[in-house]
């Protein structure tokens, strides 16, 4: 992908920097968050980086104190798409590397809210890697921070995520108490100051949310939580645009996940080769995950011939790369 216009990529390092170049920084965070969501993390990583350079470039500018803290906060936020899009691309490592730095230019920032957002998806990588407990921790982290700056809208991001967790874990009461908690914090937040960073958080990705939990524990509690799960992906579905694919591409292998388990083969295949369609305009190597196990669930239905063409087609999608990037 090449560069949005406007952005700052002059290989010299600047003299100085005022509020406008900080400005531009963040305009082009945004434009990369945005293609990222449509489009996929494999898509934006090149420009990412070379925005990473330039924006670095500018720690060593001369700048006011306002400007400064404005820059670390901007940086910081730049890191964490970054660390984002490198977990969608399958390099967890990366990923890591990137949010550490955004963990700390947040913090010369002195902004709790980033913070807390870094630390969510830190969790989400631990979360789709099955390290449960490290998934916890970075939740727990993340809910401190927000707490310390008043932020409802990410305090719920972090509560949903521990639910999921929970529900991985086989834990209907904890699942529930995190669900009840994210759901109260979402609706007492103000919706007319969010972030960049957290305004995907929108009513369809709490459905989402939701819908995924109670995927999970129709895996590991009850598979009755699948009938409770559909409803909530439907509405997500809906709910997302063409600006948020990716995330309605997950939800709609969850939703054929729940049809699958629930017995309702014909909608379960029907949707299952919708959400192959989506994955395949897609360059995130987390959606190629995520729909692999769907190839399993149409397995179980193996007298429908629909089921086991979906069961074909899932299982020959290309397996993840060796190795990671050079």
């Amino acid at each position: 992908m090449a560069m949005p216009d406007g952005l700052p990529v002059d290989q010299r390092s600047p003299r100085s920097i005022g509020a406008s170049e900080v400005t531009g920084l963040e305009a082009g965070t945004q434009a990369l968050r945005a293609t990222d969501y449509r489009h996929g993390g494999e898509f934006c990583l090149t420009a990412l980086d070379a925005l990473i350079r330039a924006g670095d470039q500018m720690l060593t500018a001369s700048a006011s104190g306002k400007v400064r803290r404005q820059l670390y906060v901007a940086l910081a936020d730049l890191h964490n798409v970054a660390g984002w899009a490198y977990f969608d691309a399958g390099f967890a490592n990366r990923a890591r590397t990137r949010f550490c730095h955004a963990l700390v230019l947040a913090g010369l920032g002195r902004h709790a809210g980033l913070t807390a957002n870094v630390c969510y998806r830190l969790g989400r990588v631990c979360l789709h890697q099955e390290s449960l407990d490290e998934a916890s921790a970075y939740f727990q982290l993340g809910q401190l921070a927000a707490k310390q700056s008043g932020d409802e809208i990410g305090g719920s991001i972090l509560s949903m995520n521990s639910a999921w967790t929970w529900a991985k874990k086989g834990s209907w009461d904890g699942a529930r108490t995190q669900l009840d908690r994210g759901r109260g914090q979402f609706a007492d937040a103000d919706h007319t100051r969010v972030p960049d960073w957290a305004r995907f958080f929108t009513a369809a990705d709490l459905s989402a949310l939701t819908g995924a939990v109670h995927t999970d524990l129709a895996r590991t509690v009850d598979r009755q939580h699948a009938r409770t799960a559909v409803p909530l992906l439907v509405e997500a579905i809906d709910g997302y645009g063409d600006d948020m694919a990716r995330s309605r591409a997950f939800s709609l292998i969850l939703l054929s996940t729940n049809h699958l388990v629930e017995g309702d083969v014909d909608q379960g295949v029907d949707i299952g080769f919708q959400a192959l369609v989506s994955a395949g305009t897609l360059g995130s190597a987390r959606v190629r995950d995520r729909i692999r196990p769907l190839a399993a669930h149409a397995r179980r239905h193996g007298s429908h011939g629909g089921a086991r063409e979906l069961a074909a087609r899932v299982s020959a999608m290309p397996a993840p790369p060796a190795g990671g990037l050079p």
